[in-house]
């Protein structure tokens, strides 16, 4: 995993960044973690980035989202969203995947509802 060193605070202006990645927007909320649409400053590629707060997990939690990680990356295939990055902090946990810009599966299809 590499550390987000340059994890940086939002200033009064301009964009808040994770490493290489310029955040744009939120896409999700869950308990514990928000995800975030993110473009990389060089690329311009369009990525999501799962944001997780690893002081509010006990430690199964933790240890179910390092398991989460780890069965990301041996996935390859194109209907699975793809990890690009991990990046930790002490207190934070970065995911960087894919983007799927249409969208949640769930989404989709009203009986899931």
């Amino acid at each position: 995993m590499v550390m987000a060193d340059s994890v940086q605070k939002p200033l009064l202006r301009g964009p808040v960044r994770v490493g290489f990645y310029d955040i744009e927007r939120t896409l999700g909320k869950g308990n514990f973690a928000v995800v975030k649409l993110a473009r990389h400053r060089i690329t311009k590629t369009e990525v999501a980035i799962k944001i997780i707060d690893k002081t509010q997990l006990d430690a199964v939690n933790l240890e179910k989202i390092y398991r989460e990680v780890q069965i990301m990356k041996m996935l390859d295939h194109p209907h699975i969203i793809k990890l690009y990055q991990v990046m930790e902090t002490k207190n934070m946990l970065y995911l960087v995947t894919e983007y799927a810009k249409n969208g949640e599966i769930f989404e989709r299809f009203h009986f899931w509802k």
